[in-house]
């Protein structure tokens, strides 16, 4: 048996017509109500740093102070009794139909929140809830608010 060795020249060549477009895949976020409510703040910090999800029983809708829910427990252990399904998080949904679909699916009321460069902390309202997760955060992000502030 012989073996023959062969050698390959690797060639590079540069082409300034050519032009390689970067596509990143959109994460979605899956929530469930086996979701720690934890673990979903981090999960929607994660893909979106200058913001804050902000849960709380619907009763607080109308309170000027608002608690938020207990971090440890899942989402089926404090949505309203007759609700149930699932939300999909991700870059192009809008604010309110975000807040609008935990109302629904989960009886909860939800707050996108953000934190200023001067360290105030605010929730979405207005003409803002009409913007996507994705453009409000790079909004936020081009005006210096905090990042990485979901607790």
């Amino acid at each position: 048996m012989v073996v023959k060795k062969t050698s390959a020249k690797k060639t590079t060549t540069k082409s300034t017509a050519t032009k390689k477009t970067v596509v990143t895949k959109a994460v979605e976020l899956s929530v469930s109500g086996n979701k720690k409510i934890d673990t979903l703040r981090k999960e929607f910090n994660k893909q979106f740093p200058y913001l804050r999800l902000g849960l709380y029983y619907s009763y607080m809708r109308n309170e000027s102070t608002k608690t938020p829910l207990d971090g440890a427990k899942t989402l089926a252990s404090v949505r309203r009794g007759d609700s149930s399904g699932n939300i999909s998080i991700s870059g192009n949904k809008k604010i309110k139909s975000l807040e609008q679909e935990f109302d629904k699916v989960f009886g909860l009321y939800a707050q996108v929140c953000y934190t200023t460069k001067e360290g105030k902390r605010y929730y979405t309202s207005g003409s803002d809830d009409e913007k996507t997760l994705a453009s409000f955060n790079a909004e936020c992000e081009k005006n210096g608010c905090k990042k990485g502030e979901w607790k």
